[in-house]
């Protein structure tokens, strides 16, 4: 049996209301009586007149001794208790699970969600704004130029000179060497205190000549079936073409040519001299 709290608060009202009724409705026909008495008092005595006829008139007024009023407190408790102990006992239920709520939550969100408004498309978006410059201004802030006109400055990019620190580089202190892969350069920083050295890989074409079994690089270049192959990926041993994702044709070979005819030369015939005529 499920507990209906709004029902149970209801019944204990009631049971209060008319507990209460019952009990001062003695007091509200005393309250009523007093009331008809009061109408009853003759008018005001003039102040003026004699005291032992003011003194009669008040003696005359009969006031009912009011009831003792009951412990409204009392009254709510042991009526709460009686109308508790009159509920029939609860019975043991059975344990809900899962299963048994489920279809029970699919079908409320079901209906909610067809409650729900449709939603409407949104307004288009104002156009975006690009940067069509940037300069460096006197106070070495960094000032850009938007693509509608407008103009920003980021703050400050250059600082004041630091304090001295470590010796530095000059240009006798750098080299750079082209190392033997032909696409890699050596940067060396060599000084009194620091040695520095870094590598800088290019993926630079390289004719590597006719492809043989081996190890080829990007960039590399090959001829390969009267074609010119280059190497897309970091390192491969595939052979061109053969459907290979590591080579790109860069220059397809051309057609044969037609086979030639020989003609046999003709003989050249001297060539006469003429004498210059005279002048007239």
């Amino acid at each position: 049996m499920t507990f209906d709290g709004k029902a149970f608060g209801s019944e204990i009202v009631g049971v209060v209301k008319s507990y209460l009724a019952k009990e001062l409705a003695p007091l509200a026909r005393r309250l009523d009586a007093l009331e008809k008495r009061i109408e009853a008092i003759p008018a005001p005595v003039d102040l003026s007149a004699d005291l032992a006829t003011l003194k009669a008139a008040v003696d005359a007024i009969d006031i009912p001794e009011l009831p003792e009023l009951p412990d409204i407190a009392c009254l709510v408790d042991e009526a709460v208790k009686t109308a508790v102990s009159e509920l029939p006992a609860p019975k043991d239920g059975q344990s809900v699970t899962l299963d048994d709520v489920g279809p029970l939550i699919a079908s409320e969100v079901e209906k909610r969600v067809r409650q729900l408004p449709k939603a409407k498309d949104g307004e288009d978006g104002a156009d975006g704004v690009g940067m069509a410059g940037a300069l460096i201004d006197r106070k070495g802030n960094l000032v850009v130029t938007m693509t509608n006109g407008e103009m920003k400055d980021l703050g400050p990019v250059v600082g004041k000179d630091g304090e001295p620190g470590a010796p530095g580089f000059n240009l006798e202190d750098f080299d750079a060497t082209v190392m033997d892969d032909g696409r890699t350069v050596l940067l060396s920083f060599t000084g009194k205190e620091i040695d520095y050295k870094i590598e800088l890989g290019f993926p630079v074409m390289l004719y590597r000549g006719v492809f043989k079994d081996g190890e080829y690089a990007k960039g590399d270049t090959v001829t390969w079936g009267g074609s010119l192959w280059h190497c897309d990926v970091e390192k491969t041993t595939e052979k061109p073409g053969d459907g290979s994702n590591a080579w790109t044709l860069c220059a397809k070979k051309g057609r044969d040519g037609k086979d030639g005819v020989l003609k046999h030369e003709k003989s050249s015939a001297p060539v006469r001299v003429g004498v210059p005529a005279r002048a007239q």
